[in-house]
């Protein structure tokens, strides 16, 4: 008996060991890169690193910034953002190690290069307002917190990864283990920007409970909220409704 109870403790202990040195490789799945025919694509260097993504609708007053998923080929939306934003200016910009762009991807680095991506593009433009996709929901929201942002839209968005980790390793001590936690939740007291969210009643990957946690946290004068019924976590956008929403919110 005390032979088993050693050997459960030994595989517990291993376990949680896999899991804490590849956890990134659980959180992010980088993306290869595509080349878009007739899409201008755009680039940032900040130190050693280069970003890539791509920009539409070029030389309009107002800008879009798009932030996608862990996995998200956020190359995809081209022809739908074409059409559901033609008076903005929209940026695509891949998160580092994805598609084209160099470097990891770590909460830390994304947020630093959201806040410098964003400082570039805003010498370019009259103001800017951001859109944020699964994980990107976190990036949109921390950079709303810092900085002066028209518009916000959160598209399936968590109120923390930490709390979407809990519920999914709920055996493991995912508090002590999780490096890059998204707190999405404590940037909203210093969001200002009229804010959309979207997410989907059927969604599997993020708990629905988890994004209404989030929404209650802002003002209720501040923010407009729509669940999708039918929709889960990856076909939302598949949805007349979702694409009626983004383009009156972002007329």
């Amino acid at each position: 008996m005390k032979s088993l109870i050693l050997i459960i403790i030994f595989v517990y202990m291993l376990i949680t060991l896999i899991v804490y040195i590849f956890q990134r490789s659980l959180l992010y799945f980088p993306t290869t890169y595509t080349k878009i025919d007739g899409v201008e694509e755009i680039y940032f260097k900040f130190n050693s690193i280069k970003l890539q993504g791509w920009v539409l609708n070029k030389g309009q007053e107002k800008a879009l910034i798009y932030y996608g998923g862990n996995a998200e080929n956020i190359e995809q939306n081209i022809d739908s953002f074409k059409t559901l934003f033609p008076n903005r200016t929209v940026y695509l910009i891949n998160y580092r190690g994805y598609g084209k762009s160099q470097g990891n991807p770590t909460e830390k680095n994304l947020f630093a290069d959201g806040l410098k991506v964003f400082d570039e593009i805003k010498l370019k433009h009259k103001s800017i307002s951001l859109m944020g996709r699964s994980l990107g929901s976190g990036i949109a929201s921390y950079i709303s917190s810092k900085k002066e942002v028209e518009k916000l839209v959160l598209i399936t968005p968590y109120d923390s990864i930490l709390n979407v980790a809990k519920e999914a390793y709920s055996f493991l001590p995912v508090s002590f283990l999780l490096k890059d936690k998204y707190e999405s939740f404590k940037y909203v007291s210093n969001i200002k920007a009229s804010t959309l969210i979207l997410y989907a009643k059927k969604d599997e990957v993020i708990n629905p409970k988890r994004t209404k946690r989030l929404i209650n946290e802002f003002k209720k004068e501040q923010i407009s909220s729509v669940i999708i019924k039918n929709a889960n976590h990856n076909d939302i956008s598949n949805f007349k409704e979702y694409s009626l929403k983004l383009s009156n919110f972002l007329d």
